[in-house]
């Protein structure tokens, strides 16, 4: 199909789609019954991007769709990243192989409301996805030498009781909503189940790509999916960045502060700031 712009059209199979002229189509896949993954760019620990970028990797999805950023970025808000310009993207990639939709987007600047409703849309009224999936970092006083925990929000009794076999605990949160649990909450207004996961990020790897965590999120989705994907790459990254993270132990100081995480004891804020300092450093230049 051509890549010009979608104008709204009576599809054979989806009906009146009236949010058509918000995206952009390569082609137009097949999505009934598929889990839909939201993947952020920007997130604590990266999980969110890189749980989207593993998965799209290891299923082998190619993209089918973007949204149109005008109206939802600044266009003059071009980042430029080791001499490469970045554009504010969201895309949309599906794996006939795994049958899994994914979302891999910036979060909107701007009416995000109606950002959130258009990709409710494409995921009710045009795929009639099985379900909604996010994937966030949350930051924790945890060391990294423990197994990374997954808690869960659900919008649907069902969701939780069926899901609740894989996520440690439910999310206990107060504050001003993230994007994904406004999501969540837009979906169940819709009657589309949708499920929350948070992983933990030791706090001092927050600002960096926290590899096991974004395995630990792999894995349990592809579980939670009934897939068999190839984490091959993401276990080589793990072992690489534990490798560098290792040497924290040459350090007495250091070392004492990880070992009392790992007893559950908690730091001062100058202990945690020269905690983030030493693993900045030793950090530095990976990945």
């Amino acid at each position: 199909m051509s890549s010009s712009k979608a104008k709204p059209t009576t599809h054979p199979d989806f009906g009146e789609w009236s949010q058509a002229e918000v995206f952009r189509f390569v082609s137009q896949p097949r999505l009934e019954g598929a889990p839909f993954l939201i993947g952020w760019t920007k997130d604590t620990g990266a999980v969110s991007r890189m749980t989207a970028d593993h998965l799209i990797a290891a299923s082998n999805a190619s993209a089918f769709c973007q949204i149109e950023p005008a109206g939802f970025y600044s266009l003059g808000g071009v980042t430029v990243a080791d001499d490469v310009a970045r554009f504010p993207q969201s895309r949309f990639f599906y794996s006939p192989q795994s049958h899994i939709a994914i979302l891999r987007a910036d979060e909107p600047q701007f009416n995000r409301y109606e950002f959130l409703d258009a990709v409710l849309d494409l995921a009710q009224q045009y795929g009639k996805v099985e379900a909604l999936y996010t994937v966030n970092g949350i930051a924790a006083l945890t060391p990294h030498t423990t197994t990374r925990r997954v808690f869960g929000v659900f919008n649907d009794d069902a969701m939780q009781k069926r899901l609740r076999q894989f996520v440690s605990a439910d999310m206990n949160w107060q504050g001003p909503p993230h994007v994904s649990t406004y999501l969540l909450w837009l979906a169940g207004q819709r009657h589309l189940r949708g499920a929350g996961l948070w992983v933990e990020v030791p706090f001092y790897l927050a600002g960096h790509e926290d590899f096991q965590s974004a395995k630990a999120a792999v894995s349990l989705l592809a579980m939670m999916f009934g897939r068999d994907l190839d984490l091959r790459e993401l276990d080589r990254l793990v072992a690489d960045q534990n490798e560098k993270l290792a040497l924290l132990e040459d350090d007495p100081e250091t070392e004492e502060k990880i070992r009392a995480l790992e007893e559950d004891e908690s730091l001062d804020r100058q202990e945690q700031l020269s905690l983030i300092e030493a693993v900045d450093s030793a950090l530095k230049g990976f990945a």
